[in-house]
């Protein structure tokens, strides 16, 4: 009798390996199905993904691309900011030069007395010979001499009359006019 119960086990057991087995294979079936639904999803998201590499590919390119301007641009302000530097200097040393030889010709010249608190190089002697007047005349301008901005000016009016004027009153006549007015000067 126990050989029964060993029969028996052993059919049941059989029973289950073979539950098994064909349960195995439907989830094996299953599986299949599931994956060829998701291999068919991600092939329907393939030209998506496809166009979006694509996208941020030339979107890399134009950052590279306005990098590669930005880094133009910056050589080429730095190049235009030495060369205004360069220019400032040139023309900063040309000034000094300039200012050096007004300061010159002023020492030179007997009307300009450079020890004045306002003395300012080149503002007096600039007049032609023939222009400097009487002594009378000199004596009665301001202390800079005929060049200087505080000396007289003559003025021709609208109605064509010329009138000898300081510059205060210059200015503030053509303040009066505007700037339509139609004075002109001659110094």
């Amino acid at each position: 009798m126990w050989w029964i119960w060993v029969i028996v086990a052993v059919i049941v057991i059989l029973v289950i390996a073979a539950l098994l087995a064909v349960g195995r294979r439907g989830k094996q079936k299953r599986d299949r199905g599931r994956a060829g639904t998701m291999r068919e999803e991600a092939a329907a998201r393939a030209p998506e993904l496809r166009q979006r590499e694509a996208h941020a590919r030339e979107t890399e390119a134009e950052a590279a691309a306005a990098r590669a301007e930005a880094d133009r641009r910056q050589a080429e302000a730095e190049r235009l900011q030495a060369q205004a530097e360069d220019r400032h200097r040139h023309a900063g040393e040309l000034r000094d030069e300039h200012e050096d030889h007004l300061r010159r010709a002023d020492e030179v010249d007997p009307d300009v007395d450079t020890k004045r608190d306002d003395y300012v190089p080149g503002a007096a002697g600039t007049q032609e010979p023939s222009a400097a007047g009487t002594s009378e005349e000199r004596a009665a301008e301001p202390a800079g001499g005929r060049g200087s901005a505080t000396g007289p000016t003559t003025v021709t009016t609208p109605e064509g009359d010329t009138e000898a004027v300081d510059d205060d009153s210059r200015l503030r006549g053509s303040e009066r006019r505007g700037e339509g007015g139609a004075t002109s000067t001659d110094r």
